[in-house]
């Protein structure tokens, strides 16, 4: 499910904190990386079932309507689209779902006001009442009301996000990542999917028994990284023209350090992938200036390691940047 990108982010974080910490000890890096994954799936099945306590939430605000001392006919006969929608009834009938949701003894009796807060402003919203009032019905536009339920009222609901961190101070991070896993096991059902549909592994691929070829990937990563730190180092200081090494940010050391891995150690990850990615971090998680830095370093690292061939990668079209 997590794609290559989100794994070098969760690589990264776990670079960061072994080198901060001065530390040698690589199984223990790669054992707390494994458990911060596992974390963060247990955050994707508690926002999953965040979903299906809202669909409850609004299902019995209904029945509590219907039992006012003086109900008004709307109360009565009730606009039950929503409580009717396919895919929520498909999610809480899962039994893949219902097993891991059960295994983490999942309660929400202590977020009734964040929920309630959450059905009232959603009732309100414009996609919310064209839903209700279309005179079509089909799984597609249930399935659609879920993704708009999710991205206009829930993702940046800091209340909740609070609430989450409560529970794992390591969700903070983790609390749009999980998200976008939400929304690919959303997109990943269909109508004719039945309860013992899976849900989507954390890593493409994986089957019990054996491990993924992106979870490989991951700890190789890390591997690679910690284990030639010092090698790639001494490639860095010889080529930081005009850069003092003592001087250069410790993440962007650990970016490069990353890219380098990758451009030495992986033959089939493609050099511009490579290169793509890293700077694409250097972005988000560093600065404009450095991603310049870095961009600059590691092609003139590509370009020495083709010419003297420590550099080789396997198949074609993976050596173009």
């Amino acid at each position: 499910m997590l794609n290559r990108r989100q794994l070098r982010i969760k690589a990264l974080q776990a670079l960061y904190a072994h080198f901060q910490s001065e530390s040698n000890d690589l199984a223990k890096t790669q054992k707390q990386l494994i458990s911060s994954l596992d974390r963060l799936y247990d955050l994707y099945i508690y926002q999953m079932s965040f979903l299906t306590a809202i669909h409850r939430f609004a299902e019995e605000s209904l029945e509590v309507s219907k039992n006012k001392y003086i109900p008004t006919p709307e109360d009565l006969d009730p606009n039950t689209r929503f409580i009717d929608n396919k895919f929520l009834h498909q999610l809480d009938a899962n039994i893949d779902f219902r097993r891991k949701e059960d295994a983490l003894k999942i309660n929400w009796a202590d977020a009734q006001e964040i929920i309630r807060k959450i059905v009232h402003e959603f009732r309100s919203s414009k996609a919310y009442v064209n839903y209700m009032s279309k005179e079509a019905n089909s799984y597609d536009l249930d399935k659609d009301i879920v993704i708009a339920l999710l991205r206009n009222h829930v993702i940046n609901n800091d209340v909740l996000r609070s609430y989450f961190e409560e529970i794992s101070s390591m969700w903070s991070e983790d609390f749009y990542m999980s998200f976008a896993m939400v929304m690919i096991t959303i997109h990943s059902f269909s109508e004719g999917d039945d309860v013992a549909k899976p849900l989507p592994p954390l890593y493409k691929g994986e089957q019990v028994g054996r491990y993924a070829e992106d979870k490989v990937f991951l700890l190789d990563l890390v591997r690679h990284t910690i284990a030639s730190s010092d090698k790639y180092d001494k490639i860095i200081e010889k080529k930081a023209t005009n850069w003092e090494f003592d001087r250069i940010a410790t993440m962007d050391l650990i970016l490069m350090r990353m890219g380098m891995a990758e451009l030495f150690e992986f033959p089939t990850i493609p050099l511009k992938v490579t290169l793509n990615e890293i700077i694409e971090l250097a972005k988000h998680f560093s600065s404009p200036r450095s991603s310049i830095f870095i961009n600059g370093l590691l092609d003139r690292t590509i370009a020495d390691g083709l010419k003297d061939k420590t550099i080789n990668k396997k198949g074609r079209g993976l050596v173009s940047q």
